[in-house]
């Protein structure tokens, strides 16, 4: 969700990492822009899931303070190459000239530091990305290869759910997994809950355990339920009152 307090809160939780979705979540550039600098605040490191696998789009993130880039929908190893080069200054990649956040927290900031900085991370999530898995993880410059569960049962013909269920969809995920371990490529998940052990065990390493939009209608869900259920103990009787009979 598009909230800079909500981005410093998380922040300051505890946890490793702070992921901040602009493919799938409703924040554009400017709130983007702050929620960095929200992060930032409380010292945990952002990464930013962009849109696409564009050389503007990654650099513009990366120079707003993203100190790491989540690429979407990688499928071979020239997109993951393409993903790379974007997140590295020439003459390794193709990234622009101006990181106006990085050379604030940076001083003296070089295109050296700046490459070792950026972390990029490749999405696979397609059959077609599994079946061209190990050429992906062995494209230079890539530091994480990073599965979108949902996707992945989708592009297999079976509904989307991040609980990797058995059959078809857990063989994809362990064929990611696999390489990624043979290729000594880190690699993360989404996990459908907190519980990450058998994730763990396969070799992945990175878990975005929390999901604001979610965990906020949990929250509302959880707290109207234990006041109506300590209502309803006080006075079984009672009805739930509707809006007209509060505004009229």
């Amino acid at each position: 969700m598009p909230n800079p307090v909500a981005a410093e809160a998380a922040g300051r939780a505890g946890f490793d990492w702070i992921g901040i979705d602009t493919q799938h979540g409703l924040i554009g550039y400017d709130m983007l822009l702050h929620m960095l600098q929200a992060i930032a605040v409380s010292g945990t490191p952002g990464v930013v899931r962009v849109s696409g696998n564009s050389l503007p789009e990654i650099g513009r993130a990366l120079d707003s303070g993203a100190q790491g880039v989540i690429v979407p929908l990688i499928e071979t190893a020239e997109q993951a190459q393409q993903a790379a080069y974007a997140c590295r200054y020439p003459p390794s990649g193709g990234r622009s000239w101006g990181a106006m956040r990085p050379m604030l927290e940076h001083v003296p900031y070089s295109p050296s530091l700046g490459d070792e900085l950026a972390v990029c991370f490749a999405m696979v999530e397609t059959e077609t990305g599994v079946n061209n898995i190990d050429e992906i993880v062995a494209v230079d410059g890539l530091d994480v290869v990073y599965v979108g569960p949902s996707d992945l049962a989708a592009s297999a013909g079976l509904p989307p759910q991040l609980a990797v269920q058995p059959g078809r969809h857990q063989e994809l995920v362990e064929r990611i997994a696999v390489a990624c371990r043979k290729a000594g490529r880190w690699s993360g998940i989404h996990p459908s809950s907190a519980d990450v052990a058998w994730y763990r065990d396969q070799g992945f390493s990175l878990f975005p355990i929390y999901r604001d939009l979610a965990a906020f209608q949990e929250g509302c869900t959880t707290s109207l339920a234990l006041a109506r259920a300590s209502l309803a103990r006080q006075d079984p009787g009672l009805q739930r009152v509707g809006s007209a009979d509060l505004f009229y």
